[in-house]
């Protein structure tokens, strides 16, 4: 049976923290959709056993598969992966470390019955667990301004590591994301306004972990700075539109 929706998880040395992750992301999608999910492990380079992690919950879970890439693609790349192998009409992509746990996640499909695309914004809920460093507050202080005054994304979370999309919306800007790395989420966005696509902004709890982060901000901070000129770059070409199908609400 094809699924209805397709879950896809990036994993990069994630040995110590998948497991929970696809544990409450099978009990929780069963329980709401029955047989009608599938979710997809995007294994990203081959560093330690995380392959062996998933193999051992897919014993119990149909649902669960996996693709490979040898070497590292980057979060963008292993996400992308991801969603070439998938078979689902709704999308959903949330990282490995649950930040954004199951139910919190099912917000963003349930959203795309009058959107496109989807996504998290963790400042949006009364309950998110935000007690990040001070230097990790500045930092994405920054990335919001940068996001909305150069890129002119509206968005109040272009980060969040929990977006959903209609298949058919990802079709269209796929061509177009050249990202591989942190600036991914932002070229997707970049190329969805350019499309025409409907976005919704969805306030979800978030709890951050630090334990096992794979960001590093002397690296990943001013490789995704220099990313956003290539993303505006891009944003800019002759628009191609969606034309009347954008945004349909669902019967």
């Amino acid at each position: 049976m094809t699924p209805r929706l397709s879950i896809v998880i990036p994993a990069y040395k994630e040995e110590g923290r998948i497991r929970p992750t696809l544990e409450e992301c099978l009990a929780h999608f069963r329980a709401a959709r029955g047989g009608e999910f599938e979710i997809i492990v995007s294994l990203n380079g081959r560093e330690d056993d995380t392959r062996g992690v998933v193999e051992r919950v897919m014993a119990d879970a149909p649902e669960l598969r996996f693709v490979e890439s040898e070497e590292i693609l980057g979060k963008g790349g292993a996400i992308m992966a991801g969603l070439a192998a998938a078979e689902g009409e709704d999308l959903l992509f949330v990282d490995a470390d649950n930040m954004v746990r199951a139910p919190e996640a099912a917000k963003l499909v349930d959203a795309l019955a009058a959107h496109d695309i989807a996504i998290g914004n963790r400042y949006g809920a009364k309950d998110s667990d935000m007690r990040e460093s001070p230097l990790r507050r500045v930092i994405s202080k920054a990335s919001r301004l940068w996001a909305r005054r150069f890129l002119g994304l509206p968005y109040p979370d272009t980060q969040c590591g929990a977006k959903a999309m209609r298949a058919e919306a990802w079709r269209a800007v796929a061509p177009g994301v050249k990202e591989r790395g942190w600036a991914f989420d932002l070229d997707l966005l970049a190329q969805a306004r350019r499309a025409g696509c409907s976005v919704a902004s969805v306030p979800v709890e978030w709890s951050h972990v630090v334990e096992g982060s794979k960001v590093r901000a002397w690296r990943d901070v001013p490789a995704t700075f220099l990313a956003t000129f290539g993303v505006r770059r891009r944003a800019r070409r002759p628009a191609f539109s969606r034309g009347g199908d954008s945004a349909k609400p669902r019967a």
